[in-house]
């Protein structure tokens, strides 16, 4: 699971131009999910025949990260810390 930087609200995935990312549902923060990353996270849709709602559910896996990955990670946190104090000044 993952939490946006920015609130801490639990970030969900969705689909995007044809891509998986996750995105925080209060302030709209996105974040692209690596192919390794989308294998953690399996979308399953179920419609109760009486009320014909979908429920999804969302299941965590454990992924290891590259270095790289590691890089591009940290290098988005702290754009976003960066980006958040210019906007408390």
């Amino acid at each position: 699971m993952r939490f946006c930087p920015k609130d801490g609200t639990l970030m969900v995935p969705q689909k995007k131009d044809g891509t998986t990312v996750l995105k925080c549902p209060k302030c709209g923060y996105e974040i692209k999910l690596t192919e390794k990353a989308k294998e953690a996270y399996r979308q399953k849709s179920e419609v109760a025949e009486e009320k014909r709602r979908g429920v999804m559910v969302a299941e965590e896996r454990k992924v290891e990260y590259d270095k790289e990955e590691m890089e591009e990670l940290r290098r988005q946190l702290l754009e976003n810390l960066q980006e958040s104090e210019r906007e408390g000044d």
